[in-house]
C-alpha cells in the first residue's frame, strides 16, 4: 500500500503540485468546508478522490488512480494570505514491511490552490517547470534540495507560505472534478 501511496504522489506530482517536507498551513490557517466531503470524479480521466471528515479540520482522501491504484491521504484546507490551499499528505500504512524499510520511504506534503469547492472541485497545481527553471537561477530564493530530478522544499511553513502567495500566479495547471460523477 505504501508503494501505491508513493505512486499515487508521484501522479498527482505530474500535475503541478508544490511537493514540501512541511506543511503549507499553521493549526490558525485551518479552515473547514463541509463542500469538499464526498466522492469526486477527475474530469478527463477515471482517477477518483474521495474526501471524509477525520477531525474537527481534517479530512481523510482516498485516492485512486485511473488504473486502479489506490493511496490514502490526510487532507487539510488552509487559509493562507486570502488564498485557500490544500495540502495532502500520505497516511502511514501498516505495510506488511520491516520498520526499517518504511524508516527509507520519504512522506511529503503537496499544495494546490482551490479555486472552487462547489458545485465543482476546482484546483490548480503548480507550474513545476517555472519551480525548476526559477530556483536554478535563484537557489537562495527558497530553501530546496534535488530528489528524483524534481526540486522538493525543504524551507519552514512560513517561508512556503510566503513564496506562494508572492507567486501565486503561477498555481496555473488547472483541473476539475466533478462529485459523484458526471
Amino acid at each position: 500500500m505504501r508503494r501505491t501511496t508513493i505512486i499515487g504522489m508521484l501522479a498527482l506530482a505530474l500535475v503541478g503540485c508544490v511537493p514540501t517536507l512541511n506543511p503549507v498551513y499553521t493549526q490558525k490557517d485551518l479552515i473547514y468546508d463541509a463542500a469538499l466531503l464526498g466522492f469526486w470524479r477527475q474530469r478527463e480521466s477515471t482517477a477518483k478522490w474521495d474526501f471524509t471528515k477525520a477531525g474537527d479540520k481534517e479530512y481523510a482522501l482516498a485516492y485512486t488512480d485511473s488504473d486502479g491504484r489506490s493511496g490514502n491521504f490526510t487532507a487539510r484546507l488552509a487559509n493562507v494570505g486570502g488564498v485557500q490551499l490544500l495540502d495532502l499528505y500520505p497516511v502511514k500504512d501498516d505495510l506488511n514491511s520491516s520498520e526499517f524499510y518504511k524508516f527509507h520511504l520519504l512522506p511529503i506534503h503537496t499544495v494546490y490552490i482551490v479555486r472552487q469547492t462547489s458545485p465543482d472541485l476546482k484546483l490548480a497545481g503548480f507550474d513545476v517547470k517555472w519551480l525548476d527553471e526559477y530556483l536554478q537561477l535563484n537557489p537562495d530564493a527558497l530553501q530546496h534540495s534535488t530528489y528524483n530530478g524534481q526540486q522538493l522544499i525543504t524551507a519552514s511553513t512560513e517561508e512556503l507560505q510566503a513564496f506562494l502567495l508572492e507567486h501565486q500566479d503561477r498555481f496555473n495547471v488547472d483541473f476539475e472534478l466533478a462529485k459523484d460523477g458526471f
